[in-house]
């Protein structure tokens, strides 16, 4: 009989995963080193192909640079704009080494370092925080990518995958609609809905 891990553990790990939100509004706080030190420990044990681990984290605290992170940009002929990420408590950029993955040409370097990413945002609302993943930079200006890559003094083989915004919540957003099992889980085929009970 297979042996399942402690029912606490379980529950535990459902409760982490039920209660992530997307959080914008944080209180004032400076996130300790140890608890930092945990977040970046469950993503450094995140799976990657053939283990490259490709994955890079740089940890931005400094006010005026993350109102760098945060400029507002045009996409589409639309002014985007996303000021709470300067409100965060700390800023993670997570970035994709070229150099390390054992496909530089694939799209390891995003899939992987993503995948550590979310080990990243559990272990943070675990710890009580929130986070907010901030994605779609290939549609950024280069000029700001490359202000940004210049001013964190990113290597020219990383890639810009992420940031998350990380911070004490000051916002208790209810969770938003989702799909049904059967919507999204097939039997064997596409099309024949999974059934549970």
């Amino acid at each position: 009989m297979y042996k399942h891990l402690s029912p606490d553990i379980t529950e535990n790990f459902f409760e982490v995963v039920k209660k992530r939100r997307a959080i914008r509004k944080y209180k004032q706080y400076d996130i300790p080193k140890e608890d930092l030190e945990k977040m970046f420990e469950a993503a450094r044990l995140a799976p990657s192909t053939e283990n490259s681990q490709p994955w890079r984290f740089v940890i931005v605290k400094d006010q005026k640079t993350k109102e760098l992170l945060a400029k507002p940009y045009f996409q589409n002929r639309t002014f985007l704009t996303q000021p709470f990420i300067a409100d965060a408590n700390a800023i993670v950029v997570v970035l994709g080494d070229s150099s390390s993955s054992c496909c530089p040409r694939q799209t390891w370097i995003t899939r992987d370092p993503l995948i550590a990413t979310e080990h990243l945002v559990l272990a943070a609302t675990a710890l009580g925080y929130g986070t907010c993943w901030i994605a779609n930079y290939e549609s950024r200006p280069k000029e700001w990518i490359d202000e940004v890559k210049k001013t964190l003094k990113i290597p020219e083989h990383m890639h810009i995958i992420v940031l998350v915004a990380i911070g004490i919540p000051d916002e208790n957003p209810p969770p938003r609609p989702r799909k049904s099992l059967q919507e999204i889980c097939f039997e064997e085929a596409y099309g024949n809905p999974l059934k549970f009970h």
